[in-house]
């Protein structure tokens, strides 16, 4: 016989007691209790600095920047806080307009990096992420301080004074950025941020406090969830943190802190410092373009000197830290937005472009390769000078795919001497196999001193390790040579096919 939940309906009556002669009808009861608070979207202290982030990125021209997490787990053991959706709707709620970021979700733990790259192979329309991240709740120190008459309490960059009948608790949380195909953990793209949560009288009326850059933060919190609600706080601002740190824009302006603080004068000095020559002088134009001082055959040194002249720089025609710094804080609305199509180097100074460097190939055997049936091949590539790098495979049959940049290695631009290696790593994300015996493939790789790769044709824009449909080798390498205002060389390895031994 099925079981049915039974109803239960009381009614508290005057005389204290229940009799069933006097039982309220169950369509007549009485409500004795209701929710305390209505349903209500979260709103924390950090919402509207997320969508400045959002803002932000889109301006500075970021985009589809593939990243995952299996949340912050609490190493105290005292908090279940759901971080993994915590880091989830931040990265979303910054990547509505921009696009910045998009979330990988995958299960498995992040050590089973080889599970990500079966999915490659599984599913071609997966894209694994370039990046990671990780973290923890590294501290929760309840009732640091209660029932005091008055005492004080001291984090980093914070200084509490606490009156009678407040009870102050601390929360920590770490985070950290790595690229998943290395598991290397980038120096510098880190978060670490505390939290004082004060309850204050018998309401229990809360809030908080953190410190950052010598500043307090008051941040409102929910009376009811007042730690999951700190918590929720310190992951927004965290991920705003490190995820600023990673694509290198000004961050701090949607904390509301002055590009004049020590912390992130510092901070953007060290982006400044490393920076190639070629970076600074791309990252210049890209402002001078969109500001719309580049003029056709003015020198670049001259449309910087007057774009300083304009905004409070000493005008001397050169790309330093002081210039960097007033670029990074006050860029146009289309100041980075990297144009899609061929105007994006049509556009470009109007000066004689300079030189493209030369592109040295190897494999893992030689610069003259031979590989057999059922072996994969390793290409080694390098260039003379910094630059941007783009990379063909050609079968036996003359199909076409992209292999460099992908999605395991995003980046297109290459410092000079520095050798790449596709597929990268001990433990390759995807394997150029050999198939035919008694047959010639080809690598070809184009580089140029501009990302000439965004200004090609749709038509040779398929996705990484795809092949491109109706293409041949020499109608990429004569797409690239066709665009106007820039130079590119390419070279090219031929591989011998043998039979399988």
């Amino acid at each position: 016989m099925a079981m049915v939940p039974r109803r239960a309906f009381a009614v508290l009556l005057s005389m204290g007691f229940v009799t069933s002669s006097c039982m309220t009808p169950p369509e007549k009861a009485m409500v004795a209790k209701q929710a305390s608070t209505a349903p209500a979207r979260t709103v924390s202290s950090f919402t509207e600095a997320l969508r400045c982030m959002d803002d932000l990125l889109w301006t500075h021209g970021k985009s589809d920047i593939y990243i995952t997490s299996n949340g912050i787990p609490d190493e105290t053991g005292r908090l279940l806080g759901g971080t993994k959706e915590m880091v989830i709707t931040s990265v979303s709620r910054m990547s509505d307009k921009s696009s910045a970021f998009s979330f990988v979700d995958f299960e498995p733990a992040l050590d089973s990096v080889n599970a990500l790259y079966w999915m490659v192979g599984v599913r071609p329309e997966f894209r694994a992420p370039s990046y990671y991240i990780r973290g923890a709740v590294t501290q929760l120190d309840e009732n640091v301080l209660a029932d005091a008459a008055s005492a004080g309490i001291s984090l980093p960059d914070v200084d509490l004074s606490v009156s009678q009948d407040q009870i102050v608790s601390v929360i920590s949380v770490d985070l950290n950025v790595g690229e998943l195909t290395t598991r290397r953990i980038l120096p510098g793209v880190t978060a670490s941020n505390s939290i004082a949560v004060v309850q204050s009288g018998k309401g229990a009326d809360t809030s908080g406090v953190i410190g950052k850059a010598g500043l307090s933060f008051q941040v409102s919190l929910s009376r009811s969830e007042g730690m999951h609600q700190a918590l929720r706080t310190l992951v927004e601002l965290s991920t705003i943190e490190v995820l600023g740190k990673l694509t290198r824009v000004p961050y701090w302006q949607c904390l509301g802190i002055e590009q004049t603080n020590p912390a992130f004068m510092t901070q953007s000095r060290d982006w400044f410092d490393e920076m190639s020559e070629a970076e600074r002088q791309a990252y210049a134009q890209r402002v001078l373009q969109a500001d719309g001082y580049m003029q056709g055959g003015e020198p670049v040194a001259a449309a910087l000197g007057r774009w300083q002249a304009d905004h409070d720089v000493i005008a001397s025609g050169r790309m330093d830290f002081d210039t960097y710094q007033r670029m990074l804080s006050s860029p146009t609305a289309k100041a980075m937005q990297q144009t899609k199509g061929a105007a994006a180097v049509t556009k470009a100074a109007a000066t004689t472009p300079p030189v493209a460097p030369d592109v040295i190939l190897s494999s893992g055997r030689g610069p003259q390769p031979s590989y057999r049936v059922g072996e994969a091949l390793s290409v080694r590539a390098s260039t003379t000078a910094d630059g941007f790098l783009y990379c063909y495979y050609a079968d036996s049959q003359g199909a076409v795919s992209r292999i460099f940049p992908n999605r395991f290695q995003s980046d297109a631009f290459v410092e000079a001497k520095r050798q790449i290696e596709i597929p990268p790593g001990p433990q390759p994300p995807f394997n150029i196999r050999m198939e035919k015996p008694n047959a010639t493939e080809t690598i070809a790789c184009v580089t140029s001193p501009q990302e000439v790769g965004l200004a090609l044709p749709e038509k040779f824009k398929a996705g990484d390790l795809q092949v491109i449909p109706q293409t041949r080798l020499e109608d990429v390498l004569a797409a690239y040579s066709s665009l106007t205002n820039t130079t590119v060389k390419s070279g090219r390895m031929a591989v011998k096919v043998l039979p399988a031994g």
